[in-house]
């Protein structure tokens, strides 16, 4: 008896509700990852919140390697600023382990001084191709804390040092 109630709700809500289930994606038999590009990574992201960090990928000359730089936008002429050279995972995400974070002074005449904050960091770039949205973390320093988001934007001005 509760079969065939709940195979009357199902029929029921196809005959009334179709738009539902039209607009659902193609099931493709793919996971998530395995439909994100290496390319899809690069190009700039600003954080969701706020705005304040950039993220600029970059292809590095390897296959598979992305070259990768954190920066806050609004701290001249001090900025945090992380560098890193990441790897295109199976899993579709890029991972890192020689992870740079330095304090990057700008002083006036234009010359840069980068004082190294830690070395050998690691952490993990991943593409939500749900969302549109870039995930940050790294492992260095409390990542549970540290998981960032970002959205994909235009090349900044040349005025913005990364």
């Amino acid at each position: 008896m509760k079969k065939i109630i709940a195979l009357c709700l199902l029929l029921l809500t196809l005959l009334c509700c179709p738009s539902v289930f039209a607009d659902r994606p193609i099931q493709t038999g793919r996971k998530d990852y395995e439909m994100i590009a290496p390319e899809s990574y690069e190009g700039y992201w600003e954080e969701k919140a706020g705005g304040r960090l950039l993220i600029s990928v970059t292809p590095a000359d390897e296959p598979e390697w992305y070259d990768v730089t954190v920066a806050a936008r609004d701290k001249l002429p001090k900025m945090d600023v992380y560098i890193m050279r990441a790897h295109y995972q199976k899993d579709g995400s890029l991972y890192y382990d020689n992870g740079l974070f330095v304090l990057r002074k700008v002083k006036r005449d234009g010359t840069v001084k980068d004082k190294v904050r830690y070395r050998n960091g690691s952490g993990l770039l991943y593409y939500s191709f749900d969302e549109n949205v870039l995930y940050w973390t790294d492992y260095t320093l409390k990542p549970e804390k540290r998981v960032r988001s970002f959205i994909k934007t235009a090349s900044p001005d040349a005025d913005e040092a990364m």
